[in-house]
């Protein structure tokens, strides 16, 4: 039986739009969420790496740690709770198949907030299991003694909570969940209806932002490979020594020379040449370490950059990387539909290692640092080239 005093729903005979100017100008007296913790810009990235269906197929990184604070603190204004979270799966996991890849908490505020950041939960049970799986919104005052949200923190036990889906394009990609309603008792059809509707206005912010972003990120990309370009490659580095000035911090490089490439060119085409460098950068992207800087530097050139690294992990980057392109089989894709697939020929490669802070001479402008590393580098990898290819070789220290 139906409530005749009860309150409408929020959205009744207004747009979303309206519905969210109402509510911020009641949420101005709104307690504040108190800190917000993001994962940093770089780790970050890769929850956002989309595909958008009714686009190509071209992969972005986009930085949303500035959005991520705003989104929360909206959803708190509108919704006022205790603490909240926004948990993504890895778009990886998803890309290559896994039937419930596991969502982790991005960002997050209130108390616990150390706990919980950076930790996974299944999706394939649970309160926030269940809004992932069919991307309704969901309320509770119980959660169950197995429910992965109730074991992650000793702070406050979760008296209520409410989580609704997080929709990039048409893809349901993680939840935003608030937990213990900052008045006191239950979570109400209001506040669920509420939070639904600012679900979709966020989710339609990260798709705008992402597409914004997407369009100056194609800029920086190789069209080949999808790494970076030698342009944008100096950008990086030049913000890397900075960063390494100003912290103390390690950094190194690697420059890696594919041996004998032309053969491939020369005995099979050049698109087969072509298909086995998007196949060695796919090798280097799913093997460089986190954080790292790869980009295509020209012809069959690469180079990565290796924040907080030093010589002595350089060069067993060097060595990983050197040996899983030389044990890589690469077939040639580029025949015709219902013939033998064809291996090409083995391709090896030469890595000169350059370490900022055991190889270059101190002083001198940023511009002199940037071209000295990168020729350190360069020259290392020739080196290993003159002592018989397949190889890796340190830099020798600036005089």
């Amino acid at each position: 039986m139906s409530d005749s005093n009860a309150d409408p729903p929020p959205s009744a005979g207004r747009t979303p739009g309206a519905v969210i100017a109402d509510e911020t100008s009641r949420s101005i007296t709104t307690a504040r969420p108190g800190p917000i913790l993001t994962l940093s810009p770089e780790e970050i990235t890769r929850f956002f790496v989309r595909v958008r269906r009714d686009q190509d197929t071209e992969r972005w990184d986009v930085r949303l740690d500035g959005a991520l604070h705003e989104i929360l603190e909206r959803a708190n204004d509108f919704v006022p709770s205790e603490s909240g979270g926004i948990l993504l799966d890895d778009p990886r996991s998803k890309l290559a198949g896994a039937p419930a890849p596991r969502l982790t908490f991005i960002a997050v505020y209130g108390p616990g907030s150390q706990e919980r950041l950076g930790r996974r939960i299944p999706s394939d049970c649970g309160v926030a299991g269940a809004v992932y799986r069919t991307g309704k919104a969901h309320q509770t005052s119980e959660l169950g003694p197995d429910d992965p949200l109730s074991a992650l923190t000793s702070a406050r036990p979760i008296e209520s909570l409410i989580a609704v889906p997080v929709i990039v394009g048409e893809s349901i990609c993680g939840v935003l969940e608030l937990t213990n309603r900052r008045a006191g008792g239950a979570y109400t059809p209001r506040d669920k209806e509420l939070l639904r509707i600012f679900a979709a206005y966020m989710s339609s912010s990260i798709q705008n932002a992402l597409d914004a972003i997407r369009a100056r990120a194609l800029a920086r990309l190789d069209d080949l490979t999808g790494l970076f370009n030698s342009r944008h490659f100096h950008t990086r580095l030049q913000d890397e020594i900075a960063r390494a000035d100003r912290d103390g911090s390690e950094l190194s490089m690697l420059f890696i020379d594919l041996d004998n490439f032309k053969l491939v060119n020369d005995h099979y085409g050049h698109i087969a040449g072509s298909w086995t460098l998007r196949e060695v950068a796919r090798l280097l992207s799913e093997n460089a370490p986190p954080a790292s800087v790869l980009a295509r530097y020209g012809g069959d050139e690469f180079v990565v950059i290796l924040p907080t690294c030093g010589l002595s992990r350089a060069v067993q980057t060097a060595e990983t990387l050197r040996k899983i392109i030389a044990d890589a089989t690469f077939l040639d894709a580029t025949g015709d539909a219902g013939q033998p697939t064809a291996a090409l020929p083995s391709v090896t490669a030469s890595v000169g290692v350059a370490s900022y802070r055991d190889h270059l001479a101190p002083g001198g402008s940023a511009r002199r640092r940037e071209n000295v590393f990168l020729r350190l580098a360069d020259a290392a990898m020739y080196r290993a080239k003159a002592n018989g290819r397949n190889r890796s070789e340190a830099a020798e220290p600036e005089e």
